[in-house]
């Protein structure tokens, strides 16, 4: 005896195609397992998103700089403010005051990458970069911020 199996057309819930559903395959939503896992994807993102977010905040409390447009806190402001801003860390940076040559980060991440660069010989770097470096009165070609010249002002 013979069987017949008749396909039955469905629509795939992801992107909207039609493909052949057997009557074996009883709940088949999806055309295919890219579709499936796009939904799932898309359905657990927030969730995900949330954890992440509750535990970069547990590890780094009361280690993050203000950004002046917005007011949220962050461990690098140069990345948020190109990233959500538009504009240039240097832009930001002379727009509002800060030190233009001097990254706005935490200290304890400021340590911790120091002491990165000595760990991994970064900053043999520095001495390619000396014959560029600003020589007492040598005319500059930026105007120096307020925090510079704060800065300037205790070191003398």
């Amino acid at each position: 005896m013979l069987k017949i199996i008749i396909m039955e057309k469905r629509k795939c819930k992801a992107c909207g195609t039609e493909f052949d559903r057997s009557p074996r395959a009883n709940n088949k939503q999806y055309c295919s397992v890219e579709c499936r896992q796009r939904v799932y994807n898309d359905k657990n993102r927030e969730k995900s998103n949330a954890y992440q977010r509750a535990r970069w905040q547990k590890n780094v409390k009361g280690k993050k700089i203000t950004c002046a447009i917005c007011g949220e806190g962050h461990r690098q402001v140069g990345t948020h403010i190109v990233q959500r801003h538009g504009m240039t860390a240097r832009e930001y940076r002379e727009k509002y005051g800060f030190d233009v040559k001097k990254g706005q980060l935490p200290d304890d991440l400021r340590k911790l990458y120091g002491e990165q660069a000595l760990e991994n010989g970064t900053y043999r770097n520095l001495k390619a970069g000396a014959k560029h470096r600003f020589v007492k009165g040598q005319d500059t070609n930026y105007k120096r911020s307020e925090e510079t010249m704060r800065r300037l002002k205790r070191l003398a």
